[in-house]
């Protein structure tokens, strides 16, 4: 990484002979090649740490989503818990009973769903999240 700023300055030196008379004016695709690597390794950083993470997060979060299915425990956006009762996908809407005494029951986007909850073999809660 230190060589690759070192020669940084070099991208911005002139050409002694391009002065007023426009001399140079044949010389201006050499220096295009030679910042032409440094556009591509910016481009293929901000592909890989940016566009790919978040590529692979929607992907999970879909699937979340179409595996969602009814006595799932989740979280909403909005921190609710809840248990699914039903889900209809044409309406992109999923009923959540979030008080089992009184049987309090309230209707959510399946976007506002954040996470699954599932039960493991010891009753504690494994969370299921995308993050």
């Amino acid at each position: 990484m230190p060589g690759l700023l070192a020669t940084l300055p070099v991208l911005f030196a002139q050409n002694p002979g391009a002065g007023a008379g426009g001399g140079g004016a044949g010389n201006t695709g050499a220096g295009l090649w030679t910042f032409a690597p440094y556009v591509a390794i910016i481009g293929l950083w901000f592909y890989l740490l940016l566009i790919r993470p978040q590529q692979k997060q929607e992907q999970q979060r879909k699937a979340m989503m179409s595996a969602l299915k009814k006595n799932d425990r989740v979280v909403t956006a909005s921190g609710m818990y809840g248990t699914v009762v039903s889900v209809d996908d044409t309406q992109d809407r999923v009923v959540l009973r979030v008080d089992d005494d009184k049987g309090t029951r309230i209707a959510f986007t399946k976007a506002s769903i954040a996470r699954v909850l599932d039960l493991g073999d010891k009753g504690k809660e494994k969370v299921s999240e995308v993050a």
